[in-house]
Formats: structure tokens, sequence, C-alpha cells
């Protein structure tokens, strides 16, 4: 999506009260989108050369508000553009908000977690506590084990040196 300055909305609206030109012409000679300046000409007339500056950063709307938002449009006869246009959003936001509401209710509208969620339950630290508790008891008897096994080893490497082989190899 392109982005347009400040200072570019300003000087084509000025363009447009000082020229008498139709918008539709100014966004040919500067070949943009459809109902462009329509749109920027609304937000100009209704929160003056303020709204038409550009946003830095990600909104994030409370249930409360995005409700507000659908109250004005369905209690109102305005269209769902001059609704956007006051309240500073963009016209297919309030139609997915209003969307989300019609199927949902105001449940709908409250944010959902992002990214995949987890396969692991969440334990308690008793929980933790007993696993951790449980596998370190298995580690001590895996190596009391691991003792005795190298213990008889060496048992049988000793014996073996000392008698020698239980059975005597014959020569070729």
């Amino acid at each position: 999506m392109t982005k347009y300055t400040q200072k570019f909305k300003l000087d084509l609206i000025q363009e447009y009260l000082d020229t008498g030109c139709s918008q539709r012409c100014l966004e040919n000679k500067y070949s943009l989108p459809k109902d462009t300046l329509k749109k920027w000409w609304t937000v100009y007339n209704l929160k003056g050369p303020e709204g038409l500056k550009l946003r830095h950063f990600k909104r994030k709307f409370t249930v409360d508000f995005k409700l507000r938002v659908i109250n004005y449009y369905l209690n109102n006869d305005v269209s769902m553009s001059k609704v956007a246009a006051s309240h500073n959003l963009l016209c297919s936001q309030i139609s997915i908000w209003l969307k989300l509401f019609m199927e949902g209710g105001s449940e709908a509208l409250k944010p959902k977690k992002k990214g995949k969620p987890s396969k692991m339950s969440k334990m308690t630290k008793k929980d933790a506590r007993k696993i951790l508790k449980k596998e370190s008891d298995e580690i001590a008897a895996l190596k009391s084990e691991l003792r005795q096994v190298k213990m008889e080893r060496d048992i049988l490497k000793k014996s073996l040196t000392l008698f020698g082989p239980s059975k005597p190899r014959r020569k070729q």
C-alpha cells in the first residue's frame, strides 16, 4: 500500500480548493486510486489537517470502542465511510467488526490470542516438584545400577587374568 505524506495530502486538497478541478481529475493527474481524494477530503472536513497524519504504530481497540462504533453506525443514518472518517478508521475495519458482531455478538469482538496453542499443559509448581523428584530418584537408581555392573565387570576381568580362559585353546 502506498503511503502519502501529510504535506502531499494537504497540497492536493489545496489544489482541489484553488483550481476547482474535480476530485476524479486530480486522482487521474497524480495516479491515485479511485476515491482516495474523496476519503482525504472527508477526513479533512471532519478532523482538519491533523486527521491526515500518518500513523506509525499499530492501534489496538477495546471491545467497548468497537461496540460504540457499531452502535453509532446502526443507530444513525450515516454511511460507513463517514463513520470511518469520523473515528479515523478504515471502512473495511468497521465492516469486519459489524460482521463479527452479527455472527457472534460482543464475544466475537474480543481480541484473540495469536500464535499456535501450546501442546504442553500448564503445570503447577507442586506437579513440577513431583516430576523432578521422580526423575532424580530414577537417575540415582540408574547410577547405582551402573556402579554395580562396573564392579561385576571388573571382577570378571580380574578372574580372567588370574585363572585364564575356562577352556584351553587349541594350537594349530
